[in-house]
């Protein structure tokens, strides 16, 4: 199934996306959704369907990217047998005896999240692209340059040109939609890099999301779904995050090598280890934008903001980012005002941009906290996640939140009754 084809470069578009990855691909759905003419361009190639072993980059779905997914037809188009719905998260602190059990169950959910290939995403939200005569998609498509004239911007990509009411930058964290917007990316280095790779275990990970912290900083194991080749529940995506150094060195080590630091950083909580695919490895550098919006103009997802992926939040960031750019678009046309209203996008930007903050400190806190040797530090923040553990109430709060479950959740993301 193909998007339909782009209207004529001529044609007036009412809504422009730069950026066709899993943020932009949602935003994209749920604008067509109210009727409003959409055009996503993306440089990268239309996304397909994974086949074979997993793709290095996966993304952890809370329960409210999940009700934004169902609500807006996507998870339709998921190959569930490529989904890992996980129903547990042990975090512990290899420096001491602090740990913290997450159960699915203590919050009244059958799961907690779940586990995807990012390509995955994007290629389901390709296809459901495909359901709107209004929405359309171009891939391959890299946009040179825009401007703001006469009250809409001006879009362009070689020879092509388009007019938008409103151009959302879905670009990504060096995005050029902001730069041609004049807002500045407010980008930090947070002194870390991060190695991925998928792995097969000796032991099953029975639906748990396990992270380690360490000094040097956090390793998290993520449940895949099961490869028939390395048996039920054996499969897992590492995120290893810590200094450029270490990093650097472990991407160079020998399989065996590698194998064995891994083993021993996790205490060997899943058994033997082997390497299954490629070590890529990407800097973490924190980015928060010094404002998410402009005449006529939004910024959605990486554009916007970047945090460290220690709890693996991003995504789930930008597809809030993008249903509340969503509903807000909605409120302003269902009362007779443009898509580009200036209020609905300040109350796109005042929902957003605190929430997000708030997450990036929170991230940034805790790798800090973590990366403390200090005897007294160590102590106090192994005390408090043995307390965490036997407080019902406030482990059920944390559980909570990391499942997506905010105060200022638009309406599809909220779970139902």
């Amino acid at each position: 199934m193909q998007p339909n084809s782009v209207s004529p470069a001529s044609e007036k578009q009412h809504i422009v996306i730069v950026g066709g990855g899993m943020t932009g691909g949602l935003l994209a759905v749920l604008l067509a959704e109210q009727g409003l003419t959409v055009t996503v361009l993306d440089g990268a190639p239309a996304p397909v369907m994974p086949t074979g072993p997993a793709q290095l980059r996966v993304s952890t779905l809370t329960e409210a990217s999940h009700w934004l997914l169902q609500n807006s037809g996507v998870w339709e188009y998921l190959d569930m047998s490529r989904v890992q719905p996980y129903d547990a998260m042990q975090v512990w602190d290899q420096d001491g005896t602090g740990e913290v059990l997450f159960r699915a169950r203590e919050v009244g959910a059958q799961s907690l999240g779940w586990l995807l290939e990012n390509g995955h995403l994007a290629a389901a939200l390709y296809r459901r692209a495909a359901d709107y005569p209004n929405l359309h998609w171009r891939c391959g498509v890299a946009v040179e340059g825009a401007r703001r004239e006469e009250g809409r911007w001006q879009v362009r990509a070689g020879d092509e040109q388009w007019q938008a009411d409103l151009l959302v930058g879905a670009d990504g964290a060096r995005s050029r939609v902001r730069d041609w917007a004049g807002i500045s990316g407010g980008a930090r280095d947070s002194g870390h890099h991060a190695l991925v790779a998928t792995i097969a275990t000796a032991l099953p990970h029975n639906a748990c999301a396990r992270q380690v912290f360490m000094e040097s900083g956090p390793l998290a194991l993520l449940p895949l779904y099961s490869d028939p080749q390395q048996g039920e529940q054996r499969q897992c995506s590492i995120v290893w995050s810590g200094w450029p150094e270490r990093i650097a060195r472990l991407r160079e080590a020998a399989p065996a090598d590698f194998a064995a630091e891994l083993q021993a950083a996790t205490g060997e909580a899943l058994g033997e280890v082997t390497l299954l695919s490629e070590r890529a490895v990407f800097p973490i550098q924190e980015r928060h934008a010094s404002s998410y919006v402009a005449a006529g103009l939004a910024l959605v997802g990486d554009a916007a903001h970047v945090i460290h992926p220690l709890a693996g939040q991003g995504v789930n960031l930008g597809l809030l980012d993008a249903a509340v750019l969503a509903e807000e678009v909605e409120r302003a046309t269902q009362s007779g005002r443009s898509c580009a209203d200036s209020a609905a996008l300040a109350r796109y930007q005042r929902r957003r941009r605190g929430e997000n903050l708030l997450m990036q400190n929170a991230m940034r806190g805790f790798q800090q906290l973590f990366g403390q040797r200090a005897l007294p530090v160590r102590w106090l923040r192994n005390t408090g996640m043995r307390w965490v553990n036997q407080a019902g109430p406030l482990k059920r709060l944390f559980a909570s939140q990391a499942m997506g479950r905010g105060a200022d959740l638009p309406v599809r993301a909220r779970p139902r009754a």
